[in-house]
């Protein structure tokens, strides 16, 4: 299976609005420095979200290929822009789209 959960998840896990959450919380900061874990929790609407459950849902939104992980924090890499997605099927450089 393609598709798994990852090790950070914890019996249930995250629910599908914790989820849309925190990626419309990752993408609307996306013209920011990455988030750490701690300052995507205090974007919450929700003030008790355990750091496991947002640690999950990152997780999970990184398998999916919405955001990228690294040591400075969480950053969400996602476009919609039908220019990239035509140049990355076609195995080619944006520089040669334009």
């Amino acid at each position: 299976m393609l598709l798994r959960l990852p090790e950070s998840v914890r019996g249930n896990g995250p629910t599908l609005a914790t989820l849309t959450e925190v990626g419309q919380i990752l993408e609307a900061a996306k013209g920011e420095p990455p988030l750490s874990l701690a300052e995507v929790g205090r974007r919450m609407r929700a003030k008790r979200v355990r750091h496991a459950t947002i640690r999950a849902t990152v997780d999970f939104l990184a398998q999916l290929g919405f955001v990228t992980m690294g040591s400075k924090g969480v950053q969400w890499t996602h476009t919609r822009d039908e220019r990239f997605w035509t140049a990355a099927r076609k195995g080619s450089s944006l520089l040669e789209e334009a």
